[in-house]
C-alpha cells in the first residue's frame, strides 16, 4: 500500500494554515485529529487497500453469554478490526470459496453448527495504529487529502473561523467521495465473485467494529 508520511502532511498542513512551524500544542492537536480522522475514514468504507484475509480456526464455545458449535473469539484480534465476509477457502486464491453465513455475538464470530470446516478465512479491514505522527510515521496515501482537510477544518474551528472549517470539511467529504469513486468504479475493486453457502436458521448479517 503506498503511504504519504507524517512529516510531508505536518508540512503540508503548516503551509496550508500559513504558518512556518507548530507550537507543541498545535502539533498535539494536529495529532490527535490525524488519529481520530484516521479512524473514522477506515471504518466509513471497504476500502481495498486496508483489506485482510485472515484464516480462523473454528471451536466449540461453552460461556454464560454464548453457546455455540463453531465460534472464534475476534474482539480485540490484532490481525482484524471490521468483518466482511467468511469464506471455508481464500476467496482471493480460489475461486470454489463459498461464502458462509455468519453473526457476531458477544466479541466472537460464529458460523451454522452444520459447517464442514473448522478453519475459515475472514475478510475484513486492518488494525488501525493508535499512534499516528508517534509509533507509527507513515499514512494510507488515498486519506492523505481527506486528513489534510479535516485538520485545516479543526484548526479553523478551534481559532474560531467557523466559514473557512466549514469549507474544510465539505472539501474533505469531496476527497472522500473521490476516492470511493476511484476504488469502485475506476479500479473496479470490492467485487469477489463466490458460491453461496446456504443458511440452515435465520440470521442477521452485521458488522462489527472492535477496538
Amino acid at each position: 500500500m503506498r503511504t504519504t508520511s507524517y512529516a510531508d502532511l505536518k508540512s503540508r498542513f503548516t503551509s496550508a494554515i500559513g504558518v512556518d512551524s507548530l507550537l507543541s500544542v498545535e502539533e498535539t492537536a494536529f495529532k490527535n485529529s490525524l488519529n481520530d480522522r484516521v479512524r473514522q475514514i477506515w471504518t466509513r468504507h471497504r476500502w481495498p487497500p486496508l483489506t485482510a484475509v485472515v484464516s480462523k480456526t473454528l471451536a466449540a464455545v461453552d460461556t454464560s453469554t454464548l453457546k455455540a458449535d463453531k465460534a472464534v473469539r475476534i474482539d480485540n484480534a490484532s490481525d482484524l478490526y471490521d468483518v466482511y465476509d467468511v469464506f471455508t477457502k481464500n476467496p482471493f486464491e480460489d475461486n470454489t470459496a463459498r461464502r458462509l453465513k455468519f453473526s457476531l455475538v458477544n466479541g466472537y464470530l460464529v458460523v451454522n453448527k452444520d459447517v464442514s470446516e473448522t478453519t475459515v478465512y475472514v475478510t475484513g479491514s486492518q488494525v488501525p495504529s493508535d499512534d499516528y505522527g508517534g509509533a507509527t510515521t507513515t499514512v494510507p496515501q488515498f486519506m492523505d487529502r481527506m486528513l489534510l482537510a479535516y485538520a485545516c477544518a479543526e484548526y479553523y474551528r478551534a481559532d474560531g473561523q467557523l466559514e473557512k472549517a466549514m469549507a474544510e470539511e465539505q472539501r474533505a467529504e469531496e476527497y472522500f467521495n473521490q476516492e470511493v469513486d476511484r476504488f469502485q468504479r475506476l479500479e473496479q475493486q470490492n467485487q469477489i465473485q463466490v458460491n453461496t453457502y446456504p443458511a440452515y436458521w435465520p440470521t442477521m448479517l452485521v458488522s462489527q467494529t472492535t477496538t
